[in-house]
Order: C-alpha cells, then structure tokens, then sequence
C-alpha cells in the first residue's frame, strides 16, 4: 500500500521557487555568452530534474518486510520489527518528509541513525497501517517542534 506525500506550503515554496529561479538562470545563460554555457546548462538542468524527482516521487509504501520511505532518489527500509514508536510531530526538519506536518517514526538506537520523519496525507489511515504491521509500537501524542 502507497501513501503519498502530504506538501506544506513552505516546502512548495521553497521548491517550486528554486526551480523558477533556476529556470531564470537557465534562460538567462543560454541568451547571453558565457564561457563554459554547456557546463552550466547541464548543471542547471540536473538540478532542476532532481528537484522535480523530490517533488513528484515522495510516498511511502508497506512493503511484505519493512517500510519503504522514497524521496526521489534517496530511500530508506525500515523493517517492521525494528520500529518503536510513530508519533505526530510538527516541524521544519525535513528527513524523507515534504510538510512540517508529520510522523516522527524511531527504529533504531539513537536518534540520528534511528529516526525518520514521514509526511503521508493520510497520517489516520497509515497509523492504523502502522499497528497492524508493527506489534507492541507506542503511538505517543503529538509534540511540537518548530
């Protein structure tokens, strides 16, 4: 089952208006002459693409063994037996998560390598997905950080 992505209206400006700008940039480097233009175009366009990958291929998917949290390029498994607790959280950290609205999942021994930060739509509907694949976990109540 895939969950998409759940996009705040910070993280969509923060994109979509680097991606403008660097399509300003691009437009800009191809009308005026500049040394090294190719390198600059490919750079540009490369940037441009991952952005868009980031953007589009966020989700989150329960997988037969583990959690499957892809945020274009980067990916992360996370078996169910090594998830701990799933709390809602509320914060500008970003992880593998597109809103400040979202999951704080922990699955490991500390906090840098053993927690992930997950933005589904439906944080309801994957919490209950969550139980049913995870035995034991603790939902805590929600905390805020900003």
């Amino acid at each position: 089952m895939r969950y998409p992505s759940g996009k705040s209206i910070g993280f969509s400006i923060l994109i979509w208006g680097v991606i403008l700008m660097l399509i300003g940039f691009l437009a800009s480097s191809i009308i005026i002459s500049i040394q090294y233009k190719q390198i600059i175009i490919i750079g540009t366009l490369t940037v441009i693409s991952l952005l868009l990958w980031i953007w589009f291929g966020t989700y989150y998917e329960f997988r037969d063994k583990y959690l499957l949290a892809r945020m274009g390029p980067f990916f992360e498994r996370i078996p169910y037996e090594r998830i701990t607790s799933a709390k809602k959280f509320k914060s500008m950290a970003s992880s593998m998560a597109l809103s400040s609205d979202m999951i704080e999942l922990r699955h490991g021994r500390n906090y840098i390598t053993g927690t992930t930060y997950i933005s589904p739509i439906d944080k309801e509907e994957f919490l209950s997905e969550l139980k049913t694949r995870c035995s034991g976990i603790n939902t805590e109540a929600e905390s805020n950080q900003i």
